[in-house]
């Protein structure tokens, strides 16, 4: 029976320096003067991360109140509360745990103040670190490193590849409504994933020029490849948490799964395909050609640059080759999910509210006139104009933005932070959480109906103004921050911008979308079953419905 006194004092060790560790961080957090929740895990350990949330109904049901803490300390949890739990401690409050503290901040002025201040709230790089499958990219260094990368990445990102966006963007489209349209009455179940290989296809295309068809794909492999370009990255992008979690030896190794095997030829097999395509690109430059100026073609030529003629400080060098790998992976990984799950959203809202449909299409008919042929619709011309659709955009993300809570932290020093008009001094090495969810949700900056998706929150005008002469209403600052903000916003805000208001003028330009009722089903029963798949959603990477497939969708030409 010696194992089993082994294993007693192993567990008493364990949790005796776990209440310690407890202890310890709550003597620190109750210093800051804030409000103090508490959870005997670590919210950021990997196994709370993987199965916190399957672990809730057993926690819930422990008696006294013990598994209280379930309600805040599963990965993505900030979704399902909202804002709630920020009406009841205020407008930050501090997370403790044997692990770290956490601050979570969904106060206005605090999270301008965080993302302006970069250098004394960085990023925690360390949470990143998995994101550097290829290399280290913009998302996964700090300091001079970051500014590096940022002024090589930002010129990629300009308005001759937001065009190559917005024409690829519309093909695609044209190709997934057709395909959607000849499903005629039956409709189809299966709009997050046509509206995930779309997005792919928009990426593969205006980032790397390589462009697919919607409904067939290029069938056949590139000579010296096993797989295409497209299934290499998609088989990634679907599996994440292998890629980011497993040594990428072991998933190619004999004694993995058949599953794990393909995940780890997908990796070799598209760092093949960018090995060549930066070789093809750096041929390109030294023969003087201009290059297709996808996004591809523009990091690699911004880093040649910046290596033929570096200027003093780091900041100025190019970027190597793994550096260059790592860009264009995290182009993918940033650029692909985000816009198709926020696609995704507003299809099945638009089709739980069928006036918002005739609000949209009421736009698309005036910028338009009677251009059905997209070939005629000019990106400098058009894209501007259509303000309804990039506030349905908008509107979307407040609700079902892709990322729930936006990591920061003190480091080694302590820092100043007035929070409701507060001054606080939090320590160093604190892990700060701007919640975006309460952010966008909370009923001080977005009024009685805050929970409520309401697209014309986000146009200025009176009834008789004209269409034309409507206007985007700017968000307070810091009380909106979808794509982050400040020094670290999204490069590719533009971007996903163009891509979404191309998709939503082609499909509702001409076409009405409505779900597909069962038997015995109301059109207001309809609404509300597609509501709540809406709303039962989860953070894997990103948030994202977990059965999208339960709402089928028909589509009918506009009278």
């Amino acid at each position: 029976m010696a194992w089993l006194l082994i294993l007693f004092i192993v567990l008493l060790s364990w949790t005796l320096w776990t209440g310690y560790c407890l202890l310890v961080n709550y003597k620190i957090a109750s210093q800051i003067g804030l409000p103090i929740v508490t959870s005997p895990i670590a919210p950021l350990n990997p196994f709370q991360t993987l199965f916190g949330k399957s672990l809730i109904p057993l926690l819930k049901s422990l008696p006294w109140g013990l598994g209280a803490f379930a309600r805040y300390n599963h990965f993505g949890w900030g979704f399902d509360d909202k804002y709630y739990m920020h009406k009841e401690l205020g407008p930050a409050f501090i997370q403790v745990s044997p692990g770290q503290s956490i601050l979570y901040v969904a106060d206005a002025e605090a999270v301008e103040a965080i993302v302006s201040q970069w250098k004394d709230f960085p990023k925690p790089i360390e949470i990143y670190k998995p994101l550097a499958v290829f290399g280290h990219n913009v998302d996964t260094v700090e300091g001079e490193d970051w500014q590096r990368h940022r002024k090589i990445t930002t010129i990629s990102f300009n308005e001759r590849n937001s065009n190559l966006v917005w024409v690829e963007s519309l093909r695609q489209a044209r190709d997934v409504l057709h395909s959607w349209v000849e499903y005629g009455e039956m409709g189809t179940n299966q709009t997050a994933e046509d509206i995930t290989t779309l997005a792919l296809h928009v990426l593969t295309g205006a980032g790397f020029g390589i462009s697919y068809s919607f409904k067939t794909g290029l069938q056949t492999s590139q000579p010296g490849h096993s797989m295409t370009y497209r299934d290499a990255l998609q088989t990634i992008l679907q599996n994440g948490l292998f890629v980011f979690i497993f040594p990428h030896r072991l998933l190619t190794s004999s004694f993995s799964t058949k599953k794990m095997r393909t995940i780890g030829y997908s990796i070799l097999e598209f760092k093949k395909y960018m090995e060549e395509m930066v070789k093809r690109e750096k041929g390109l430059i030294s023969r003087r050609d201009i290059g297709a100026g996808n996004l591809m073609s523009s990091l690699v030529r911004a880093s040649e640059e910046a290596n033929e003629s570096p200027g003093k400080g780091s900041i100025n060098r190019g970027l190597s080759e793994e550096e260059i790998y790592g860009n264009l992976f995290f182009y993918n990984l940033a650029g692909h999910e985000t816009t198709a799950n926020t696609l995704s959203y507003c299809i099945l809202l638009l089709a739980a509210y069928p006036e918002w449909q005739a609000w949209l299409a009421e736009e698309i008919s005036q910028v338009l006139g009677g251009q059905e042929g997209i070939e005629t619709w000019e990106y400098q011309k058009v894209f501007p104009q259509l303000k309804r659709c990039l506030a349905l955009m908008f509107e979307t993300l407040r609700l079902y933005g892709p990322v729930t809570a936006i990591p920061k932290h003190t480091s080694t020093r302590p820092q100043s932070l007035s929070i409701d008009n507060k001054q606080y001094t939090v320590p160093p090495n604190t892990l700060i959480f701007l919640n975006t969810i309460a952010l966008h949700t909370l009923p001080r900056y977005w009024g009685s109906d805050s929970l409520l998706w309401r697209p014309t929150r986000w146009i200025s005008s009176s009834p008789s103004t004209p269409i034309g002469n409507e206007t985007l209403q700017e968000p307070a600052k810091g009380t909106y921050i979808p794509w982050a903000e400040g020094h670290r916003v999204c490069p590719g805000r533009k971007f996903s911008q163009v891509e979404f208001v191309a998709v939503v003028a082609v499909l509702f330009g001409r076409y009405k979308v409505y779900p597909v009722l069962l038997e015995g089903e109301s059109s207001e029963n309809a609404k509300e079953r597609i509501l709540k798949t809406i709303e039962k959603s989860h953070v894997e990477i990103t948030l994202q419905m977990k059965n999208p497939r339960s709402v089928a969708l028909k589509w009918t030409r506009r009278d």
